[in-house]
Parts: structure tokens; sequence; C-alpha cells
């Protein structure tokens, strides 16, 4: 429809932060769009015109397509994601190799507990064997060992793993997990994995407070929504 037309020409028009908190948006311009289009279908060629009030400011970045000419682009928008820049800080300042992976890890959810495993297992993938840095199966030749092609597929099994119910209902704090995930454990086991998963906690806080500040700056905004006979399906 002519009404995505309008809304590309609006966010390419737009500042960083504009164009942050429009993509931000398109859950709830989404079913704007539905009714532009049912009101056309029923006669009124007019454009018709909404005001959007945000009344969530926890709106998760959804996917936007863009044409070749856009020069918005998906990475564009998680780069600029507090949480991805804070993440990535705080990879930089252990010397991790998985900041690359930020955008991707912060989509896991259970990624600030499987960092937290993984400084104590690997220092936060520095020290692994076949990109498994955080020992799933035992030991590397072990029957159990499981072999990745790269850390984030490693990370994405160890979320797998700490999604199951025996991790998540059951064995849900590291105290817990000493003998069960890691065997025997140790103390020092217990409170390097809790100091840092409190650490990613921290600035998980202090990235959603940065999101809520700039969804604020952009609660409302007004989309022209107009609909020709000659573009509907």
């Amino acid at each position: 429809m002519k009404a995505l037309s309008t809304l590309r020409s609006a966010i390419n028009q737009s500042s960083n932060f504009g164009i942050i908190a429009l993509v931000m948006l398109i859950p709830v311009l989404m079913p704007e769009f539905a009714l532009a289009a049912e009101l056309q279908t029923a006669g009124q060629s007019k454009a018709q015109i909404f005001e959007i009030k945000v009344s969530d400011p926890n709106l998760v970045i959804q996917t936007l397509k863009t044409n070749e000419n856009n020069s918005l682009s998906i990475n564009s928008i998680q780069d600029n994601d507090p949480l991805v820049i804070k993440l990535k800080e705080f990879l930089t300042k252990y010397n991790s190799p998985l900041g690359e992976y930020a955008p991707e890890i912060v989509k896991q959810p259970q990624w600030q507990r499987a960092l937290a495993v993984s400084y104590v297992e690997s220092h936060m993938g520095r020290y692994c064997y076949d990109n498994n840095c955080s020992g799933i199966g035992v030991k590397p030749g072990h029957p159990s060992w499981r072999k990745y092609q790269t850390k984030l597929d490693w990370f994405i099994d160890l979320n797998n793993l700490l999604e199951k119910p025996i991790y998540k209902e059951k064995y849900t704090t590291f105290a817990k997990m000493k003998g069960v995930y890691v065997q025997p454990g140790s103390a020092s086991w217990v409170n390097g994995a809790q100091k840092k998963y409190n650490e990613l906690m921290e600035i998980t806080e202090q990235a959603e407070i940065e999101r809520q500040e700039l969804a604020q700056k952009h609660t409302t905004f007004i989309v022209t929504l107009a609909t020709f006979p000659e573009t509907l399906n």
C-alpha cells in the first residue's frame, strides 16, 4: 500500500533517534495500516490520519524492510540499541571475542546467566575448545562433548540448555547449579558467576532506563496513511 511508502519516506527524513523510535513503533502502526485498507475498501478514498500515542515504552525493535535507496538497515538499528552498546562495552572490557555477537546475544532469554557461566568456564569465550566455551558435554574427547561451528552457535545452545525446566525451574541459582551443571563445583565458581551476573543485570537495567527515556522523547507521532485504489491488492 501507499501507506508503507509514506512511512518509509518519513523514516528517511528522521534523525537517528527518530528512526529508532519509528521502528520501535511498527507493531503499534501495523493495525492502523489494516484499518486504512478497510476504509479504502469501504469507499473512503481520502487519506486517513491517525495519532499514535505510545503507552508502553518497552517496545521491541521489529524487522523493517527497506528498499535499496534507504540508508536505514537492521544492523544500524541494533547498533544504536542502548543494551547492545553497553554489552559490547562490557565484553570489550573483558577482552571477550563475543562482542561481535552482542545483537544476537541479547535476544536470548537466558543471556545474562549464560554469559556469567561462560565467564567462570572460559573467561567469556577467550579460552574455548571446538568453540565450546562452557564445557557442555563434560570435556573434550568425551562422547557427550559438543562441537560448534561458531561461538554464537554454542551460546544459543547454552541458552537452550538453561531454558530447560531443570535449570529454569529447579536449579535457578548458581549455588544450586553447583554439582549439577559443574561437577563437583566450587565456591569460586559460584561467586564468580554470581558477580558477573549481577554486573550484567545492572547494565540491563541501565539500558532499559535509556530505552524508556528515548521512547518518551518520541511518544506521539502523526502518521498520514494514504491509500489509493490502484495500490490495493
